[in-house]
């Protein structure tokens, strides 16, 4: 089955929710002690960067304010890098960051 850019789109957008979701309510110090939402947001973190870099590039253009390089640089940092992960800056991709890209995503899908 070939999956294609607007479903990959819509995985992103699910796994983002499900950051949200996990993460509302949440303070940094609720998070620092909980390692199940810790490895539930790096597993979705992961997920939505490894999608996002099976979307290619002339589809990546077409959507300037989605932070392409990021999302995959992140899944790299989490997944080969895992010593020595900042999870306070981990915390902080689940505020404001995740927000903006669910709405991103959701103005292109939706």
């Amino acid at each position: 089955m070939k999956i294609d850019t607007s479903e990959r789109l819509r995985r992103i957008l699910a796994f983002s929710k499900k950051i949200k979701d996990r993460t509302a309510g949440v303070t940094l110090n609720d998070y620092l002690e909980n390692e199940l939402l810790q490895e539930s947001v790096m597993y979705c973190l992961g997920q939505i960067g490894e999608i996002a870099s099976k979307i290619p590039d002339d589809e990546q253009e077409k959507y300037p304010n989605i932070f392409w390089d990021q999302m995959v640089a992140l899944r790299h940092r989490l997944f080969h890098d895992y010593e020595v992960i900042n999870f306070t800056k981990v915390y902080d991709i689940t505020q404001q960051p995740i927000s903006k890209l669910i709405t991103e995503l959701e103005s292109i899908i939706l």
